[in-house]
């Protein structure tokens, strides 16, 4: 699985699936870490998936 297919515990749905796009990760705001740890619902990222449309 690459990355641009990996889901992370914050993602809506997997990236690239239709009906969705990045924001924002509301856990680190965006920095990607939480401390000194990489953010666990974006996976140090700074980006989450999110569903934007009605399927």
């Amino acid at each position: 699985m690459s990355d641009t297919e990996r889901k992370n515990p914050g993602d809506e749905d997997v990236p690239g699936t239709k009906q969705t796009g990045e924001n924002i990760c509301p856990t680190c705001n965006g920095s990607g870490s939480i401390g000194q740890k990489p953010c666990p619902d974006c996976g140090g990222s700074g980006r989450i998936t999110v569903i934007i449309g009605d399927a």
